[in-house]
């Protein structure tokens, strides 16, 4: 299927292959020869198939509109109803945090030689401008623990890696109240 990553493979234990032959030349004594794995590439499965941008873009709506309103039952009278009710809530300015996620990860090739990352791979960046490019948006909702942690220890870690406490869609972003209109499940 995949040949980079075959590749990869292959390469990193024709890799530690010579450097273990290479230990055991250096060292006096018989030592147990490192063995590589036997890799083997399969070809790519028939039924698999890409899909399109649009079928993509369309799963996914569907997948946040069944999140806030859950599948279609049938009621008590008979009709045919939403699961959920979704409400609206406004929240001040003021009240709301956000931060966006970026990424900063460095390729090997440009660390020193066996150097690792210092930085964390993935950033927080707050946020301070809201305006009306929010409406839309899908926004994470952190547990107060989490926020509290990293609050102390500033550590970017500590809010990614806690857990959502759920999703809320920016519904209207009201630019003379100060406010987001937030739909919430």
């Amino acid at each position: 299927g995949h040949d980079r990553l075959y590749s990869m493979i292959t390469t990193h234990f024709r890799k530690k292959a010579a450097q273990e032959d290479e230990m055991a030349d250096d060292e006096a004594g018989p030592v147990a020869s490192f063995v590589p794995p036997k890799i083997i590439k399969l070809p790519r499965s028939g039924g698999v198939v890409s899909r399109d941008s649009t079928f993509r873009r369309l799963a996914r709506m569907q997948c946040i509109k069944r999140y806030f309103n859950g599948d279609l039952i049938r009621s008590t009278e008979g009709t045919v109803v939403q699961q959920y009710t979704p409400y609206l809530s406004e929240a001040p300015f003021q009240n709301i945090k956000l931060y966006k996620l970026s990424s900063v990860s460095l390729a090997s090739s440009m660390l020193p030689v066996s150097g690792k990352q210092t930085t964390d791979p993935v950033q927080l960046t707050p946020i301070t401008d809201l305006n009306p490019t929010l409406q839309h948006a899908v926004l994470a909702v952190c547990h107060p623990s989490a926020v509290e942690a990293f609050q102390k220890s500033g550590e970017p870690s500590d809010l990614y890696l806690s857990g959502m406490a759920g999703f809320v869609v920016v519904e209207k972003v009201h630019m003379e109240k100060s406010s987001l209109s937030l739909l919430s499940p």
